[in-house]
């Protein structure tokens, strides 16, 4: 059973920063080096600064990102740019958005609610992964969190309400203007309420209660807070039950609100498949699979064809050289799924797309699953048209187009006790840091 409760968060202060837009930031693991810089300029009290911090020649272990994180995160508390909430509420976040579909853009309003909810340990509890994590990034949140006792971006969450009953509860909320809302680099449109009447907050937390809560993004954040809890209570011989720290703010979605869900594609581009290797591949995927040929006229041509022929099983989208034909290939009649498993998959892991090409590509190129996850041999890519220039680039690629996982499969998945492979998912758009703070050591 999860446990949510209402928080103090702490906020920008409006009246000295004004457009709230211009401190905020996408969340740490998207920002390259020229976003980085780009948010740097856009305001001396931008989050980046704490969240995403520039390395500086010298650094040690006195002087490094963390200790500027963490000055600079106090000196905003001190100087009043940043300011504690009076009162415990939870917060609503609203994201309107252009979601890109096979048949073009599409208009779609997000909700969230943001809350604290109980860390527990993935297995013990309401809270569901559909990722593995990677050690580097956990431990650089750790040291985040260590330096600053603070959170400063959501774990984005999804649960399940198909009637709606936690949005009718919030319904009275949304129709009041919101505290600030801002318009982001990529045309989303932000908006953010803040929830303080206690029966509306008592109605969202009985709702939810009962519900698993399956995490969309922000895995490594969980781990992490799960791993500073332990560390906290070990080192102040308590127990981490009610403590702040043993509590961590989530963006919460409604995945059955198929109005506001957006899950992209990640495509896949195979590289240094050496001299033959395309010829090689290509042989091993006519083996095992029924291939047609069709001209490649457009990447949104592509989609459509993708989820015309997904409707009936798996189906991948095959290019390579000059990329003038795309092969759409599907499993030969007789030849199943299970038989290239030699890890012994559930049978909901090896529907997803994602899943059944690893196996098909471990098979026809004898690749090992780290070879095939680790992002090198098999890159993931998110827009389409960078499938075609990275593989028009070396005559040794080949790229892969992939319809996006259902909702469906990914409850179905995480239910069965699996996780995805790599770079399943891709879900649109990213929440955003900076909104509202968790402070760790009090609510």
């Amino acid at each position: 059973m999860a446990e949510i409760r209402a928080f103090r968060g702490i906020r920008y202060a409006i009246d000295r920063i004004g457009d709230v837009g211009r401190v905020v930031a996408p969340p740490y693991d998207v920002i390259d080096g020229s976003m980085q810089r780009d948010l740097y300029d856009a305001h001396p009290n931008n989050v980046v600064r704490i969240i995403q911090g520039l390395d500086n020649p010298g650094d040690s272990d006195r002087e490094n990102r963390y200790t500027r994180a963490a000055r600079s995160y106090r000196r905003w508390l001190d100087e009043g740019v940043l300011v504690r909430d009076r009162e415990e509420g939870i917060y609503l976040y609203a994201q309107d958005f252009d979601a890109g579909t096979h048949d073009g853009a599409e208009n779609k309003t997000r909700l969230g609610i943001v809350a604290l909810v109980r860390a527990d340990a993935l297995g013990e509890g309401a809270i569901l992964a559909h990722e593995n994590t990677m050690p580097g990034p956990r431990a650089d949140r750790l040291a985040l969190m260590q330096h600053t006792r603070a959170a400063f971006g959501q774990i984005f969450s999804l649960y399940s309400d198909p009637a709606g009953q936690v949005r009718g509860i919030l319904a009275p909320v949304l129709d009041a203007p919101p505290l600030f809302a801002f318009r982001g680099e990529d045309g989303v449109e932000h908006r953010f309420w803040r929830v303080t009447d206690q029966a509306v907050v008592a109605g969202v937390a009985g709702a939810l209660e009962n519900k698993p809560f399956f995490i969309a993004d922000g895995h490594h954040r969980y781990e992490t807070a799960v791993a500073y809890r332990d560390e906290r209570a070990a080192a102040e011989g308590e127990d981490w039950q009610g403590k702040p720290y043993g509590y961590r703010m989530q963006t919460l979605v409604n995945m059955d609100d198929t109005e506001g869900m957006a899950i992209n594609a990640i495509h896949r581009v195979v590289a240094d498949l050496g001299p033959g290797g395309v010829e090689t591949l290509i042989r091993g995927l006519a083996e095992l699979c029924d291939v047609e040929r069709l001209p490649l006229t457009s990447t949104q041509s592509v989609l459509r064809e993708l989820k015309r022929r997904g409707g009936s099983g798996n189906v991948f989208g095959f290019c390579h050289g000059a990329c003038s034909h795309v092969h759409y290939l599907s499993l030969k009649r007789g030849v199943l799924a299970s038989d290239l498993d030699g890890e012994n998959h559930s049978e909901s892991w090896r529907a997803l797309d994602t899943g059944l090409l690893q196996l098909i590509l471990g098979r026809v190129l004898d690749l090992d699953e780290e070879t095939l996850t680790g992002g090198e041999k098999v890159k993931f890519i998110k827009v389409e048209r960078e499938v075609l220039d990275l593989v028009k680039a070396a005559p040794d690629r080949a790229g892969f187009f992939l319809n996006p996982v259902g909702m469906k499969q990914l409850r179905d998945v995480v239910l069965a006790g699996e996780r995805m492979p790599p770079k399943s998912t891709f879900f649109y758009p990213k929440v955003y840091s900076g909104l509202v703070i968790q402070d760790l050591q009090s609510f």
